[in-house]
């Protein structure tokens, strides 16, 4: 087990999900706060709903982070999300400008994904007991093979390799750096980062829902977090995760 600065990060060299292992792990333990597992090869990684995470082996980022934002209520929680997002686009865009977060979480650079969060809530009342933050991010692959339509990786967008230990220490340095405004409840200024942050944020663009195409422009996000869309005959409406696509 190694130390980084607030963190406990435990390594593996091979797990299905870290996700699934800490919640496990959490059963039997009382973990302290910032505690990391970290695999070089997930097998079954989960992403949202029933997506699954392709990861070659050693190649990339792979972890999952404990958190207890007990000061955060549950009308607000995804608010964690927002600032989780933003820690790791702080992280990329210092490697090379132009990344962004495709709602709700999703880590791009222009039209393609190099990142995905997942992010697993427990209650305690009426606020946040427990969050287990699951993050990959494509570092050094370059040969994808699963059905996923448009991934890419670090390596691919800088046309170099990162050395995977020491981008780990910055993104949970960062991610350190947006849990404390999380804290000071910061959050006006959170939700305004994370709206100038988004994927398509001005513009008009084809999205997709149970009614068919649409063309609409995002006019912002709920503070529960569903994407709120004005269409071009400029009806508003909200959307919550998976009623609605974007068409790249």
């Amino acid at each position: 087990m190694t130390d980084t600065p607030r963190f406990k990060i435990q390594w593996h060299e091979k797990l299905n999900s870290t996700n699934i292992f800490l919640k496990h792990e959490l059963l039997e333990n009382s973990f302290d706060e910032f505690y990391v597992v970290c695999t070089k090869s997930q097998v079954k990684g989960k992403g949202q709903g029933d997506n699954k995470w392709e990861s070659e082996d050693s190649k990339n980022l792979t972890f999952s982070l404990l958190l207890r934002p007990d000061f955060i209520e549950i009308q607000d929680q995804f608010v964690i999300s927002k600032a989780i997002s933003i820690a790791i686009i702080n992280v990329l865009n210092r490697y090379k400008e132009g990344f962004c977060i495709k709602w709700p979480n999703d880590i791009y650079y222009q039209n393609s994904k190099i990142a995905g969060i997942l992010i697993e809530n427990s209650l305690i009342q009426n606020r946040i007991g427990t969050s287990i933050i699951g993050i990959g991010i494509n570092i050094n692959q370059t040969n994808f093979i699963s059905d996923a339509p448009n991934p890419i990786s670090l390596k691919q967008i800088i046309n170099s390799e990162t050395e995977i230990t020491e981008f780990l220490a910055e993104i949970l340095t960062s991610i350190s750096e947006q849990y404390q405004r999380l804290r000071n409840n910061d959050h006006t200024d959170i939700n305004t980062e994370y709206f100038n942050s988004l994927f398509r944020n001005t513009g008009t663009y084809k999205f997709k829902d149970e009614g068919g195409l649409f063309k609409a422009s995002i006019l912002g996000i709920s503070p529960y977090g569903h994407l709120i869309l004005q269409s071009s005959n400029n009806e508003e409406k909200s959307y919550a995760f998976k009623e609605v696509e974007f068409i790249l």
